[in-house]
């Protein structure tokens, strides 16, 4: 199973995006992509490519190698993220915590922080827009995110968090199944001692595990950008597995047009991640 995403190259071709797909056993990655191609080819895509949730190690890349795909020097989802087993009590998560991290949830509990799911994406939106200001990053606009709410429904939780009437952390979680990803938030930067934003983690991971989710994944890691090391060493404090996904993987679909998406498609689907 795939969600198969079109992106537009001139002369009228187009290649073919799977996110985190397709989903098939590790084993069979090699196949299910050959099968893609196979499916797609006469129909003017030049390429395919995909980030399958499959471990990065010497067997899978040989294995794609002799099936024809490569790995791709384009990233759109993060190959590095930190995953969380919540088939465990609350206790034993907090054990797995960093002392300090434990230590600054304890101390947002007794400080008297507010966390709660919002229904007014307004909320929401200007915590981001805060935390965009100050870091300098682009954000989605409100019609973004109403658009994800109206997709999936009571499985997107925009969780806040609050001191006294300030609302100073935001994280949007989206849940299926019994999986949950972490997908946009970000602490306004006040009330630092407090520690509003450790509460908002804990608690979030509480809920999901509450909704029966097993796997929650905070959603990527520092891949080399010495920017994120720090919020990589915040999310490390929570404990977790640190997991290393193969990457991205492009496979030609017509050899003779494969060069328009080595020259146009990477450039415009890293425009768009």
């Amino acid at each position: 199973m795939a969600q198969l995403l079109v992106r537009a190259l001139p002369l009228g071709m187009w290649f073919a995006y799977l996110p985190r797909g397709p989903l098939v056993a590790d084993a069979d990655i090699p196949d299910a992509i050959g099968a893609l191609r196979d499916a797609l080819r006469g129909m003017r895509c030049v390429g395919l490519l995909c980030d399958p949730e499959i471990p990065d190690d010497p067997v899978t890349r040989d294995a794609l190698r002799s099936g024809g795909a490569r790995l791709s020097p384009v990233h759109v989802q993060p190959s590095r993220t930190l995953l969380f087993d919540l088939d465990r009590t609350p206790e034993e998560l907090l054990a797995g915590m960093r002392k300090k991290t434990r230590q600054y949830v304890h101390k947002a509990e007794r400080g008297g922080v507010i966390t709660e799911e919002t229904a007014d994406l307004e909320r929401f939106q200007r915590v981001l827009e805060r935390v965009a200001a100050r870091d300098r990053f682009g954000i989605h606009d409100r019609a973004y995110f109403a658009r994800l709410r109206e997709l999936f429904g009571e499985r997107a939780h925009f969780q806040m968090a609050r001191v006294g009437n300030e609302d100073v952390g935001a994280l949007l979680v989206i849940r299926i199944g019994d999986r949950a990803w972490e997908l946009y938030g970000g602490w306004s930067g006040t009330h630092t001692e407090e520690r509003p934003f450790y509460l908002l983690k804990w608690r979030s991971l509480l809920a999901m595990k509450r909704l029966g989710v097993v796997r929650y994944d905070m959603w990527g890691l520092a891949e080399g950008d010495a920017s994120l090391a720090g919020v990589e060493q915040f999310k490390l404090g929570f404990g977790g597995d640190v997991v290393t996904w193969v990457g991205a993987i492009e496979a030609p679909v017509s050899a003779a047009l494969y060069p328009i998406w080595q020259i146009a498609g990477r450039r415009r689907l890293a425009r768009s991640a």
